[in-house]
């Protein structure tokens, strides 16, 4: 008997730390960066092949998202010059981690009617947005649809 409350007090301490680590990685998400979009953006494009893939306005943002790029700190856009291309890059810096639950909803609006439009026709694409990469990170927002989203992921936290 007095084994196994040994193994039990063994085990309840090794979850105690466990526990400890993973609040710890949340609190750790949760950090406000200083970092400069200009500077976020630079690291994330270097990282990712960017043929296809132009700059766009704030009412490209609009237009795809539904958000209103003044609202935030800072927006970069990037979208692939066809229609017939998925490739996509969008880095937002919030002026407040509130915003993030708005802008994860118009990301996720935006992913749902991409996927819903190449269903059926466009396996290529349906691939890449299903591969696609949405990183929260404190006040920063990462969302890439291109085959080296995981790269531009590790630059963009690389980069905060």
């Amino acid at each position: 008997m007095e084994k196994v409350m040994k193994c039990v007090s063994i085990v309840k301490y090794i979850l105690i730390v466990a526990l400890l680590v993973f609040i710890g990685g949340l609190l750790r998400n949760g950090e406000v960066s200083n970092s400069k979009i200009s500077k976020v953006t630079e690291n994330v494009t270097k990282s990712i092949d960017m043929e296809k893939l132009s700059e766009s306005d704030h009412r490209m943002v609009k237009r795809l998202y539904g958000i209103n790029a003044n609202d935030y700190e800072g927006v970069s856009l990037y979208v692939a010059g066809s229609n017939m291309e998925v490739e996509e890059l969008l880095i937002v810096k919030l002026k407040s981690t509130e915003q993030a639950e708005a802008v994860e909803e118009a990301i996720k609006k935006r992913l749902d009617k991409q996927l819903e439009s190449f269903e059926g026709y466009g396996p290529e694409q349906c691939k890449l947005l299903n591969d696609h990469v949405l990183d929260v990170r404190g006040n920063y927002i990462l969302y890439v649809v291109n085959n080296k989203a995981k790269a531009a992921d590790k630059a963009f936290q690389k980069s905060l």
